[in-house]
């Protein structure tokens, strides 16, 4: 079964609603917590780079990016040339 690739626009709305959701979120969080939430703030890798819910979901990545290479030279990828993230990367945290 061949999945159809969503649309920039559904892309975006993925992302806008994930954003959304982890928004919500840190709040309850911090609710919970007792914690003033303009005082907090936290991490979120890559919220502002491609929508990516491998593995069974879309996948915003586009694999033509320029070639990655380790300082060391041990390593190399392929990188999106949509938002730069290494294929190495996204496969250490997508794989089973």
């Amino acid at each position: 079964m061949v999945k159809v690739r969503p649309t920039e626009a559904e892309f975006a709305e993925l992302k806008r609603k994930n954003v959304e959701k982890t928004r919500e979120a840190v709040k309850r969080i911090c609710e919970e917590q007792g914690w003033d939430p303009a005082q907090t703030s936290f991490h979120a890798s890559n919220m502002d780079g491609c929508y990516c819910a491998c593995p069974e979901g879309p996948c915003q990545h586009t694999w033509d990016g320029p070639e990655w290479i380790s300082e060391d030279r041990c390593t190399a990828s392929a990188t999106c040339s949509l938002c730069g993230a290494t294929a190495f990367s996204h496969d250490l945290r997508c794989a089973p």
